[in-house]
């Protein structure tokens, strides 16, 4: 819980006279805030990600490391957060995010160490867990979309591009993971993909090609958007067919070689416009 006091206010109050006379520094200031609360929304799910493939590959030590980065990343990024000249009006938001965040990360201890104990874990706490991550997600949304709202001038669209296209890998590679890795997955009762994987994995489809029209100004960022295309177009077919010849390894590792570049795409264009 964030806790709020007197002196906090004043620094806040301070901040935003601060802000006032510097619009360089508020415009700087947000455009960081945009960054790190979708990086959140990313980590949330591949936390989650990381987690049906821990359990689902008999706690394969590799997505113990992967989710204890994650888990890292996301509390770096909410102090920054947290200790940046967020509005007032926004505290608000914040607590409730750290309080979800809070009950999430002790559904991933708890099922984790289950998991390490037993041998599986308890079948309700991990829809829990997945529920929750939902949950954090439309919290971190919605903060997301009012500091947009209140930005000086708006996000790049290239740039909102890539962050669409990121949640998108994010959640379908997480819900496949769900699927392929164990029998919970084939009967979960969370909605990860908004319509369905199908329904998503065309969305994705229609924003990269969106994408494709982008100012090519920079031989490696044509070379990352090349490679986002190659690398999902390979694994495109096994997201609509996971029933058939599930590769859970091979989704999972080329989602966070999308997800990556398409981090740098965006900071590109981001920065771009920033100049």
């Amino acid at each position: 819980m964030i806790k709020i006091n007197l002196k906090q206010t004043l620094s806040y109050l301070l901040l935003g006279l601060f802000i006032t006379i510097n619009p360089a520094t508020a415009d700087t200031q947000t455009s960081e805030n945009l960054k790190n609360i979708y990086e959140m929304r990313t980590l949330t799910y591949a936390i989650l990600g990381d987690y049906y493939m821990f359990s689902g590959l008999e706690g394969d030590s590799r997505y113990s490391r992967q989710m204890h980065a994650g888990v890292k990343q996301f509390e770096e990024r909410l102090t920054d957060i947290s200790a940046s000249s967020v509005p007032s009006s926004k505290l608000a938001e914040l607590s409730t995010i750290t309080r979800e965040w809070k009950a999430y990360k002790e559904l991933l201890t708890t099922n984790q160490s289950d998991f390490l104990q037993q041998g599986y874990a308890n079948g309700r706490l991990v829809d829990d867990f997945g529920k929750n991550a939902i949950l954090l997600n439309a919290s971190l949304e919605k903060l997301y979309n009012q500091v947009s709202d209140n930005a000086e001038r708006p996000l790049s669209q290239w740039t909102q591009y890539t962050r669409d296209m990121g949640l998108i890998i994010r959640t379908l590679t997480t819900e496949y993971a769900a699927r392929t890795t164990s029998s919970l997955g084939q009967v979960m009762s969370i909605d990860i993909n908004e319509g369905g994987m199908d329904q998503q994995a065309e969305i994705f489809s229609v924003l990269l090609e969106k994408l494709k029209k982008a100012p090519q100004d920079n031989p490696q960022i044509y070379k990352l958007m090349d490679q986002v295309g190659v690398k999902w177009i390979f694994i495109a077919k096994s997201v609509a067919n996971y029933n058939e010849n599930a590769v859970p390894f091979i989704v999972n590792s080329y989602g966070n070689r999308i997800s990556k570049n398409l981090q740098s795409i965006g900071k590109h264009y981001a920065d771009k416009q920033a100049g």
